[in-house]
């Protein structure tokens, strides 16, 4: 704290706010609404906001929505709101600096889906460089570490062994200012928290990604996002009977609750790969059946490119066409 003081005196660290107090609170309570499925009564919060900030909580809120529900119009929608919020801002002072930055890397994760990677990357990239600009003026907010920490995480992770030909291995840096954000009051601190969850998926440090699910989910048991990522974390680290338990449940929590049913057909998946691992041929063979089916045809090109790859040695080893 003393030196934290020292530089604020020495002009090195900024005091001014970048995110007001008020606003805050609004983004806050609209994310915590979000984690309990409130999606509605997280959305009707924007009302007390305007402009930019308004906008920007539209686009939270849908991009959490369809996360959990995938209603393609719902990304639309959130493109659109998006793309309003940047439309406002400009690179001018660092209050307009922050709050694009924070647009930009909400329309980076949202090119993403929409299979624009060429977009998705340079809304990042220009994200955490006006991140790394506010860093460089002195000023310091969980935010700034979220957004700078996953792009020199995915960056470097995406590039593989290239990555020292594009400014060297970053992800232990990134890994660092994810973990600081995802121990913030952030509003957006659950983004963080899932991001640093997947970082350690990413490393294979299962027991880590499981902790973070598992504190997350005492916080909100109802989160069918948490529990699937659970689920996850649990068939890696080997535990196939409680992986099994997660993703039943998944499966039931998932019924007729998503327009696109991705995260129903997630669910499907990986019980047949779990029941698989466990020798249930039988079991595999219906759940990747059902993974197959026709009537999920719609939710393909909404599923995880990762589990698509890992089925297909599944339906291979069981005589399985491809669909």
């Amino acid at each position: 704290m003393i030196f934290s003081l020292a530089l604020a005196l020495c002009g090195l660290v900024r005091s001014e706010p970048l995110w007001p107090a008020p606003s805050q609170a609004t983004f806050r309570e609209a994310t915590r609404l979000c984690s309990q499925g409130r999606y509605s009564q997280a959305d009707a919060l924007s009302q007390q906001l305007a402009g930019e900030e308004r906008d920007l909580l539209h686009a939270v809120v849908g991009l959490s929505r369809f996360e959990d529900l995938h209603d393609p119009q719902t990304l639309r929608t959130v493109k659109a709101q998006l793309e309003s919020a940047i439309g406002k801002l400009d690179d001018d002072t660092p209050r307009e600096r922050f709050w694009l930055a924070l647009a930009l890397v909400q329309k980076s994760v949202v090119a993403g889906k929409l299979g624009e990677n060429l977009s998705a990357a340079w809304s990042g990239r220009k994200a955490a460089a006006l991140c790394q600009k506010l860093r460089d003026q002195g000023y310091q907010s969980p935010d700034i570490d979220g957004i700078l920490g996953g792009y020199l995480f995915w960056k470097a992770q995406s590039l593989g062994a290239a990555r020292h030909l594009f400014g060297g291995d970053t992800r232990t840096r990134g890994i660092a200012l994810t973990e600081s954000a995802a121990k913030s009051q952030s509003p957006l601190r659950d983004a963080y928290r899932s991001s640093l969850a997947w970082m350690r998926f990413e490393q294979g440090r299962y027991a880590e990604g499981l902790a973070i699910c598992r504190t997350a989910l005492e916080e909100f048991p109802e989160n069918r996002i948490w529990r699937q990522a659970e689920g996850d974390m649990l068939f890696r680290l080997g535990r196939r009977e409680e992986a099994l338990s997660v993703y039943r449940r998944s499966w039931n929590e998932y019924a007729g609750v998503e327009t696109i049913p991705v995260n129903r057909l997630s669910a499907a998946g990986n019980l047949g790969r779990i029941h698989l691992a466990m020798g249930n041929d039988d079991s595999a063979r219906h759940w990747i059946q059902v993974f197959d089916d026709p009537r999920y045809r719609a939710a393909r090109p909404w599923l995880p490119a990762s589990l698509v790859r890992e089925i297909a040695p599944v339906r291979r080893r069981l005589g399985l066409p491809s669909p």
